[in-house]
């Protein structure tokens, strides 16, 4: 599975059939999918997917002929002098990348993480920020 961030701008998003817009096409592809995040942004309706890899490219292309922002996957930013320790983001790292030093603080390894920004919204701090 690879994971997707989809923006759908403020100016597509004129009536409820414009969100059913982005789930038909990627159903047309007949996969299954997880969303993992729906958000709202200055930019327009954000959404993080989870589709099937090989489905990757061809879905990505649907998307974007609509003119649905596609980009492949966030990353994230660990701002330690914000970071207070406290480990609210830690369950919610499916794949350990946010974890606890033996020294009890949080380091991110950014080989592990998967871009699925899950963890931004847990920080009571603000420490956890997605990268540009």
């Amino acid at each position: 599975m690879t994971i997707i961030n989809v923006t759908v701008p403020f100016h597509l998003i004129k009536k409820i059939d414009d969100y059913s817009k982005i789930i038909n096409e990627i159903l047309k592809h007949r996969i299954s999918f997880n969303i993992l995040k729906f958000s709202t942004t200055s930019e327009g309706i954000n959404l993080l997917i989870d589709i099937p890899q090989e489905k990757t490219s061809e879905i990505t292309e649907s998307l974007m002929s609509n003119e649905i922002q596609v980009n492949k996957k966030g990353r994230i930013i660990l701002d330690k002098d914000l970071c207070i320790d406290c480990g609210a983001c830690l369950s919610l790292c499916v794949v350990d990348a946010l974890h606890y030093k033996d020294d009890e603080t949080i380091d991110f390894a950014e080989d592990k993480c998967i871009g699925c920004l899950i963890c931004i919204d847990s920080c009571p701090r603000g420490a956890i920020k997605e990268s540009k």
